[in-house]
């Protein structure tokens, strides 16, 4: 038999407690740190699909000119690993406060005295430091940090192989103007599956799968289809970099707050560079921030993009000076602003690259207008179907202008969805493509538009192909002018192998384009 004994300590105890209570210290800091780990990661497993590349380019990014909603959806939905610290905290309250005033001892006749207070501490010290270690773990099996460590380390010599310079080859001929639309987290898994989707019942983007039908759209197969999303091109930023310049985001990873960076891909030569040499003007219009993520300094930098953002919209009173809803303004509002830039473009006379990106269909689920109907259960499948028809209001418009015959318009995703919504059912990222249309294009593929296997890389020769220039060789940096039917990168080396090297370290990179 054993019994408890508890004794009042005189005048508080003595501070020999203390070496004991800086350790509750420090591991109270482990638990909190595994806390916070578990509840974030568990929060991407479930909602989001990114790699540890996309978490890592996200994390040391600066929020200024995001949208923090995600941020509060994670908070909310960490309910558990709230509940366990407090449960966590109570408990260490409690042992602290014993600690100070009480003596605790267990007497048993055949195992002597047990400090339970001490005992206490040192479950709780190990408590802390078990479910960080767990909170890792878990880390690893979601996102394989490891393989991405081990990746980052092994040498690549795909672009000493494979890299063709802009400069070193020739692009000839006279082009069309270019409207170039970025529609956010635009895939063909919104289709239906009888069209080439995944939706089983209905089609989110009749309009778009429409124009890809009518006019120039290269897929993987040979319904409704697109590019590939390779490593380094799977958020905007990087989807930018890699449509206009055929090389995947994979600066160092001090480099991906560009936006505090002076100089963006210095090295690089990209389409803004070779259309502002040719006499077009060039001009980028989005309806959030420019200066997050470097957005403002690479397309300065890089053809002296006149750029249109939110505080240009407010500048000029298309909204109050104050507004701010999702990421700046909604894509109502864009669809206006591009309506009157391209007026004023057209009106000069001279060739131009209007570029835009649209906002509302970016993760996690969208943002809901004014303009989206209540058709559909899933938010999501209502802004994406609002997406759909905005778009097709605006190139009503735009086949209504002078312009009109003179000018390609490429549509194309940035990047397929990076949350879990309308796509949780496809497990395999591969079959997840990128949509891609061409309108007006100035020439006709020589080869077949059906089954090609492609990527994001090669957006950046087919779009000055689109235009009407010639380029020596079909190549511009890893890409291929899917217009010329010569084989991409995709095709000759296949997806996995292509994706593994883009993922190593490349000296000819860092050295080359930084």
């Amino acid at each position: 038999m054993g019994r408890l004994n508890i004794v009042r300590k005189q005048s508080g105890g003595n501070g020999r407690t203390w070496p004991g209570t800086l350790g509750l210290a420090l591991t109270s800091l482990l638990f909190i740190l595994g806390a916070v780990l578990y509840a974030a990661v568990g929060w991407m497993d479930r909602t989001l699909r990114i790699q540890f590349g996309e978490l890592l380019y996200t994390l040391t990014t600066p929020l200024k000119g995001s949208n923090l909603d995600m941020v509060a959806q994670c908070i909310h939905a960490s309910g558990t690993q709230i509940t366990l610290l407090l449960l966590y905290f109570f408990a260490l309250a409690t042992v602290l406060f014993l600690q100070r005033r009480y003596t605790v001892v267990y007497r048993s006749d055949k195992r002597g005295d047990m400090d339970i207070i001490k005992l206490s501490r040192r479950v709780l010290m190990a408590a802390g430091g078990i479910f960080l270690l767990a909170a890792l773990l878990f880390t690893e099996h979601t996102f394989k940090v490891t393989e991405y460590i081990r990746l980052r380390m092994s040498p690549s010599l795909l672009y000493e192989e494979n890299y063709v310079d802009p400069l070193a080859v020739d692009i000839k001929g006279e082009g069309k103007s270019l409207i170039c639309i970025y529609l956010e987290s635009m895939e063909t898994a919104y289709a239906d599956t009888a069209s080439g989707g995944v939706q089983p019942d209905v089609n989110y983007i009749p309009g778009l799968t429409r124009l890809a039908d009518e006019n120039i759209s290269f897929s993987g197969s040979d319904k409704l289809g697109g590019f590939h999303a390779i490593n380094g091109t799977t958020w905007t930023m990087g989807a930018l970099l890699a449509t206009t310049s055929g090389v995947p985001y994979s600066f160092p990873t001090e480099r991906n707050s560009m936006g505090k960076w002076e100089e963006f891909a210095g090295g690089l030569t990209t389409l803004g560079d070779v259309l502002k040499e040719k006499g077009y003007q060039n001009e980028f219009l989005c309806g959030s921030n420019s200066g997050f993520a470097g957005r403002r300094t690479y397309f300065k930098q890089h053809g002296d993009y006149k750029i249109f953002d939110l505080y240009t919209a407010q500048n000029l009173e298309y909204i109050p000076r104050n507004y701010f809803v999702w990421w700046g303004y909604e894509d109502l509002h864009l669809y206006k602003i591009a309506r009157d830039e391209l007026t004023k473009l057209a009106e000069s006379g001279e060739p131009f690259n209007f570029t835009m990106l649209t906002a509302d269909t970016h993760y996690v689920s969208g943002y809901v207008c004014s303009l989206c109907r209540s058709d559909y259960d899933v938010p999501t499948a209502n802004v994406v179907a609002c997406a759909d028809s905005q778009l097709m209001d605006f190139l009503g418009w735009c086949m209504e202008q002078d312009f009109y015959n003179d000018s390609v318009i490429v549509i194309t995703g940035d990047h397929p969805r990076m949350d879990k919504f309308l796509v949780e059912d496809v497990e395999d990222y591969y079959d997840r493509t990128v949509y891609n249309c061409f309108i007006n294009s100035a020439k006709e593929p020589s080869g077949s538009t059906a089954n090609r296997d492609f990527t994001t890389l090669d957006m950046f020769p087919t779009i000055l192909s689109s235009m009407g220039f010639e380029i020596e060789g079909s190549r511009l940096g890893l890409g291929v002018d899917m217009f010329s039917g010569e084989p991409s990168l995709c095709e000759t080396m296949g997806f996995e192998a292509l994706e593994e090297e883009t993922k190593k370290y490349s000296k000819y990179y860092i050295e080359n384009f930084s």
